[in-house]
């Protein structure tokens, strides 16, 4: 599988410095994406989604750093290049939609100036053709009187337009990687929709892979071809999405699935995860999820558990697969 990634990264620990000392926010996570494939990334707040796409957008400055494993792109380890090495990746082979648009945008630069400014960097164009491919973009992410909207600033369009905007930009240079953080957080159903078909037409034309990072299960069904569950900085679960939908294997990933409303049953109320996230700095000892756990052993708080291969290419950190005779990976 790794010769055919496009991105593996592998045991990666980001970790913030704090006057109590250095916090690991992302602890060992590993996992890999193949060309034109969707891969989603699920989990609570403060699980660990966006700090691994910004390790891997190389983004995390002071008081974070990437302190351990790999990040291989296209094959080259993102770990080692230098500054302007990864400035020529980013926005061009490797892109990003931020999960704020309104914070993303500069408040101070029309949105062709903005978009029109990453072609230029990444191409060896003019700025007749920078405008004019950018007015294309915006006119490709389905936003109506193009023109008009490129000499418009961020604070005059919609929260639906500007991360439109956001999306045109991150597809300007037609990179080989997205990441898509939360890119559908706070827009009505039918722009959702757009954005999502948008991104399906994305992988289908130019076999552009996706990093999808999200909370919403039902996005999740609708785009992913591999689902990685998070919970405290760590993996726990990584299998398909149609294994993951009909045969969860985490506790976690379980009570994620059943807090979900399904539109073929009526129940008053929704059943929910007790307890929330530990933050970094008061991680339980054992399993992270074992305090909240309705399945947890003695060992669970004991013993951090390590990768079960639960069945083939499904992938559970959870002791109970030690019990069901899973191969440890």
């Amino acid at each position: 599988m790794e010769k055919e990634a496009l991105l593996s990264v592998k045991g990666l620990r980001t970790e913030f410095y704090t006057e109590h000392g250095a916090i690991p926010s992302v602890n060992g996570v590993t996992f890999a994406i193949k060309r034109g494939e969707t891969v989603a990334v699920v989990g609570e707040s403060g699980c660990g989604k966006s700090v691994t796409s910004l390790s891997i957008m190389g983004l995390i400055s002071a008081p974070g750093k990437v302190v351990a494993g790999e990040i291989q792109f296209n094959g080259k380890d993102l770990t080692a290049i230098s500054d302007s090495e990864y400035r020529k990746l980013r926005g061009n082979e490797l892109s990003m939609i931020f999960q704020e648009p309104l914070t993303s945008l500069n408040p101070l630069f029309t949105i062709g100036n903005q978009l029109s400014e990453v072609i230029l960097l990444h191409q060896n164009v003019t700025k007749a053709e920078a405008k004019q491919q950018s007015i294309d973009m915006l006119k490709k992410v389905g936003i109506p009187r193009a023109e008009q909207v490129y000499r418009s600033y961020p604070h005059s369009l919609s929260g639906g337009m500007r991360q439109r905007v956001m999306i045109a930009i991150a597809l300007a240079c037609s990179p080989k990687l997205l990441i898509a953080d939360e890119p559908t957080t706070a827009l009505d159903v039918t722009i959702q929709a757009q954005i999502l078909h948008l991104l399906r037409t994305l992988v289908k034309e130019n076999g552009t892979a996706i990093l999808l990072i999200t909370h919403d299960l039902g996005v999740v069904a609708e785009m992913a071809d591999t689902v990685i569950v998070m919970y405290a900085g760590q993996v726990v679960e990584q299998t398909d999405v149609v294994t993951l939908f009909e045969q969860p294997a985490h506790p976690y990933t379980a009570g994620l699935l059943a807090s979900t409303p399904k539109i073929d049953e009526h129940q008053q109320t929704l059943p929910s995860i007790e307890g929330t996230v530990p933050t970094p700095d008061t991680m339980p000892t054992g399993c992270r999820f074992s305090p909240r756990c309705p399945k947890a052993m003695a060992r669970c708080k004991q013993e951090a558990p390590p990768m079960f291969e639960a069945t083939k290419g499904h992938y559970v950190r959870c002791w109970l697969f030690d019990e069901k005779g899973g191969a440890a990976v």
